[in-house]
């Protein structure tokens, strides 16, 4: 394993724990409470399951982005990741519409749903004020191409991940902020493809181009 293989590795360590310390810590202080004597407290009851259940779907979103190919559902990649998303966005700012066309389970496959998840997740980075993530997917030719769209007031892309996403950063210069962006480009890169960074009608988008027959 190369050095910059072992920090991104790390990055993205430190990411999803930054990402799962919150709804964690809000359970652990819940039972806490709980075992104070507040029993009774239907409020604390109510915040132990919401945070439990937000750490339970970041990890089953982190676990495909960031795991083995063999995470996701072989017959239908796209329609289990969206849903994974869905489900993550559950009560948060961001709202999703998933709209990856069928013909793309089989043409991109696991490795396409992951990019397209990392897009995604992107975006609702892009969005200070909330508002909604549009992922798109289809085929043109012999190539996939996969758009997730930043849809709200505000929205843009933070300079330092645009240029995770175009390969830009050194690798000394990575943080657990722009690991996943760099993840997503390896991604691409390795299946043949490639991610940019543009600004669409309805704001600043994501957009990876893959062979339209990348398997698992």
């Amino acid at each position: 394993m190369e050095d910059t293989d072992l920090r991104l590795l790390e990055l993205i360590a430190a990411r999803m724990c930054h990402d799962l310390v919150g709804p964690v810590g809000a359970a652990v202080n819940g039972a806490e409470l709980l075992a104070e004597g507040e029993a009774a407290d239907v409020e604390v009851v109510r915040l132990i399951g919401q945070s439990a259940r937000q750490a339970s779907r970041r990890l089953q979103v982190f676990r495909v982005i960031y795991g083995t190919p063999g995470a996701l559902s072989g017959g239908a990649p796209f329609v289990q990741a969206g849903q994974l998303l869905a489900g993550m966005l559950e009560g948060e700012k961001a709202a999703l519409e998933w709209r990856i066309e069928p013909a793309c389970e089989t043409a991109a496959g696991r490795t396409g749903a992951r990019i397209a998840l990392l897009l995604a997740l992107a975006c609702i980075e892009a969005l200070p004020r909330g508002g909604t993530v549009r992922a798109t997917g289809g085929i043109v030719g012999s190539r996939v191409t996969l758009e997730a769209a930043a849809i709200g007031q505000g929205a843009k892309f933070a300079e330092e991940a645009v240029a995770a996403f175009a390969g830009r950063t050194a690798p000394a210069q990575l943080n657990p902020k722009t690991a996943p962006w760099e993840l997503s480009r390896r991604l691409a890169r390795a299946a043949g493809g490639g991610i940019d960074v543009a600004v669409g009608q309805d704001g600043p988008l994501a957009r990876a181009i893959l062979p339209s027959i990348l398997g698992g």
